[in-house]
């Protein structure tokens, strides 16, 4: 009798915390996005529990965008980065998560090191096909596998 109570007890408190640990998806409540650029990495969410709401940070992967406009044999980019803070002022200091910079490339070559946000010009390019490349790297240039190419035609 004793055993079959106590294997009945515990089966009821692993029922009982498998339920608390598993819950449902309306327990997860993403707090609000503000969907603006140069974002840090970390995001945070509040998290219901039945002791009441707490806030959790997880880690959102760097990204950039960019869009061009060709005129005549000039190239105007405009891009923005999201999850990542473009910062002039720290540029080959210590990294700081989420902050850092872009190296532009033309053609595999690397012409610039861009450390805010803002349309650039490239002027004077060669008449026919060229890849500009743009790279977020760290405050130190180590990179972080982000990039955005663009092919382009300069007629």
């Amino acid at each position: 009798m004793k055993k079959t109570w106590v294997y009945g007890a515990a089966t009821l408190m692993v029922l009982g915390a498998l339920t608390t640990a598993c819950g449902s998806k309306d327990e997860v409540i993403p707090s609000v996005a503000t969907g603006t650029k140069d974002a840090g990495t970390t995001k945070t969410v509040q998290v219901k529990t039945e002791t009441g709401t707490k806030a959790a940070t997880t880690s959102a992967k760097p990204a950039i965008d960019a869009s061009y406009k060709v005129d005549g044999k000039n190239v105007t980019i405009t891009y923005q980065t999201s999850n990542f803070k473009l910062s002039e002022e720290d540029m080959n200091k210590a990294n700081v998560l989420g902050e850092g910079h872009l190296h532009l490339y033309v053609d595999g070559k690397q012409k610039a090191m861009i450390g805010k946000t803002g349309p650039l010009t490239l002027t004077n390019l060669t008449t026919g096909a060229h890849e500009i490349k743009l790279e977020l790297q760290q405050n130190d240039h180590k990179e972080i596998n982000v990039e955005k190419i663009l092919n382009i035609v300069v007629k």
